[in-house]
């Protein structure tokens, strides 16, 4: 799918600015890139809110700096000896309607242009599969996320309302205590700008941020550019059963173990099977991309355009 022009010009600003950014840099900041964001508006989120399909899966809704756990507004109706789950659409609206905040997932899902753009920003990475999310704050309802660190770079384009963000020096990688950090684990600040709509701002995995709404609301999507690679915990297990089926004898000292793994590690067999799994995990993802982006109907479309002709 041809990308509209709006989104051209984030993904410009992706490839052209944020991709180049000098190692030393941990954001950039692009003011007033998008002239009226269109792309995705409060209609758009309003349709999706009124899904009839939507569920808690899409969704985390916050007030007062607490999520809101909206399991037991699921209901079911028994449709032909089935039972179909649906949302009790009340406590969304008496959330929002008292400042709540919330988190949309999945909007390359919901909105094809927004694969689009995630399968652009795909193409930059050895093996990526970027996720879109659109954040909903108001000010007097506190925001979704406090203090916290993403472990994937973040791409952002402001769509509403003013929301400012204060950016602290890059720390080094952790898979742990990333979120709910207060002043002291946030570090130093590197910056604090406001965004506004129309705004971009890429920020480095691993930079401290926290943010707070400058206006009465505000809404922005975000694209988390995940490193789909195979991971710490993938490579630990593949090596642990390589371990298990060639062990260091009975009665072996600690080093003896730690060697006997390391051989293992360097093994040409074991190296084979991380590549192997790293090949099939990119073509997955390829698929997955792909697939996301066909997964329409499309079987009536003879039919409505037969439909509108004999209107005409």
């Amino acid at each position: 799918m041809e990308l509209s022009p709006q989104l051209k010009q984030l993904r410009d600003f992706y490839y052209k600015t944020a991709l180049k950014l000098p190692p030393e840099k941990n954001f950039v900041h692009a003011p007033g890139l998008i002239d009226r964001p269109a792309f995705f508006t409060f209609e758009h989120l309003k349709t999706h809110l009124n899904n009839p399909l939507l569920l808690p899966t899409y969704f985390s809704l916050y007030w007062q700096g607490q999520r809101v756990d909206c399991t037991p507004a699921v209901g079911h109706k028994v449709i032909q000896a089935s039972e179909a789950p649906f949302l009790n659409k009340g406590i969304l609206q008496e959330y929002l309607a008292n400042g709540a905040s919330m988190v949309l997932e999945g909007i390359d899902i919901l909105e094809p242009q927004i694969n689009a753009m995630c399968a652009a920003i795909d193409q930059a990475g050895e093996a990526v599969l970027s996720n879109s999310v659109v954040f909903f704050s108001q000010a007097k309802g506190g925001e979704a996320y406090r203090g916290h660190l993403d472990t994937s770079d973040v791409l952002v384009v402001h769509l509403a309302g003013a929301k400012k963000w204060r950016i602290h020096a890059r720390q080094k990688p952790r898979w742990v205590d990333l979120n709910e950090l207060d002043p002291a684990a946030m570090g130093p600040v590197d910056a604090e700008i406001v965004m506004r709509a129309g705004d971009a701002l890429y920020v480095r995995n691993y930079t401290p941020h926290q943010v707070a709404t400058a206006h009465d609301y505000s809404m922005h999507m975000a694209f988390d550019i995940c490193d789909r690679k195979v991971n710490a915990d993938t490579a630990l297990h593949l090596l642990l059963e390589a371990y298990n089926r060639d062990a260091a004898a009975c009665y072996a000292g600690e080093g003896e173990i730690l060697d006997k793994l390391a051989a293992h590690a360097a093994a040409p067999a074991y190296r084979k099977t991380l590549a192997d799994l790293g090949a099939a995990q990119r073509e997955n993802y390829k698929r997955a991309r792909a697939m996301i982006g066909s997964n329409r109907v499309a079987a009536l479309d003879a039919l409505i355009a037969a439909e509108t002709r004999a209107r005409i």
